[in-house]
């Protein structure tokens, strides 16, 4: 049985896919399979994964009709048989100690979890390293620090997890949903008995390609608001949910905030002051006394405008010439 599991979920990549996989296979740590999903991809991204799966007995090749990342995530956790188990999106591509570094901290700290940094990366050869605040010498859980659900980026990818996570909990991601991860990480986090990181940038997220959702609108927008209250009311059935009740807030508000971000480029005003209103009914029913929270949520220069909803929907007229 291999120790790492590692799943990729393949849609329509056949550029990037290459250079995600000969970076896999490079691997110092060779102890692993590589569970390649094609969520029914229309390109040669399926010829690529048979291709390679023909030169390395450890790729194990999955087809699907296409489902959305969750889905083939979810089929990869279903097929894995590692004790640890990584993400990788395949588009993006790892360092080559990624493996190794990652299972031995896992070992040496017996921790349900590792943390580590990673390059975000642009398709012109720039990139910066975005880097974990917490401490690589120690070893976390919530308990003891509830920062983690204020600080730690909610990514997928950035982490290596024991498998038994997924297995015993029952934990998967959410299907047909966007931010995905952000209705799953936290939840993770809540049954981590210790949580380990790594200040080595070991993966490399590329943030410009065509076609990468990040920074569009549309009405996926609306998912951020079903991620957070699977989160809330997962933290709800634990019984901690006024323990973390101004994490969850801060949590919450400021992913709305940075989704409120991406109605800047709407050409159809009407629709971004609907997702405008939805958002900030959301915010006053689930904390009513917003904007009041023990962590500062105007966190850049210009947050105070997608703070107040007034503010906003006056800015976006202005932006747009109706003003």
């Amino acid at each position: 049985m291999p120790e790492v599991s590692v799943v990729a979920a393949v849609y329509n990549v056949e550029k990037y896919l290459p250079k995600c996989i000969e970076s896999l296979l490079a691997q110092t740590y060779r102890d692993f399979e590589l569970i390649l999903v094609n969520d029914g991809s229309r390109d040669s991204s399926p010829l690529i994964c048979r291709q390679y799966a023909k030169k390395d007995s450890r790729i194990l090749v999955i087809d699907q009709e296409n489902g959305g990342l969750s889905a083939a995530r979810n089929t990869g956790i279903a097929a894995a048989k590692g004790k640890y188990i990584q993400f990788i999106d395949s588009d993006d591509y790892v360092e080559p100690d990624l493996l190794e570094r990652c299972v031995n901290k896992l070992e040496e700290t017996d921790a349900d979890m590792v943390v580590f940094d990673f390059r975000q990366a642009y398709l012109d050869g720039t990139g910066e390293v975005i880097r974990s605040p917490f401490d690589e010498e120690w070893i976390y859980c919530l308990a003891e620090h509830p920062e983690l659900l204020t600080d730690l980026k909610n990514a997928a990818w950035n982490k290596m997890y024991r498998t038994a996570l997924f297995t015993e909990t029952g934990i998967r991601y959410p299907m047909r949903k966007y931010y995905e991860d952000l209705g799953t990480t936290y939840r993770l986090i809540a049954r981590c008995r210790r949580i380990a990181f790594l200040h080595e940038p070991l993966y490399n997220y590329l943030q410009d390609r065509p076609g990468n959702i990040t920074h569009s609108f549309n009405r996926s927008v609306y998912d951020i608001m079903d991620m957070i209250d699977l989160t809330i009311d997962d933290y709800k059935d634990l019984g901690i949910y006024d323990t973390y009740y101004e994490e969850l807030k801060y949590l919450g508000c400021v992913n709305i905030l940075e989704c409120l971000k991406k109605t800047r480029g709407v050409a159809d005003v009407r629709e971004a002051e609907r997702f405008v209103d939805a958002c900030f009914s959301y915010i006053k029913q689930r904390w009513p006394e917003y904007p009041a929270c023990t962590r500062k949520l105007n966190r850049e220069k210009y947050d105070f405008i997608y703070m107040n909803q007034t503010l906003l929907k006056l800015y976006l007229k202005y932006r747009n010439g109706r003003a």
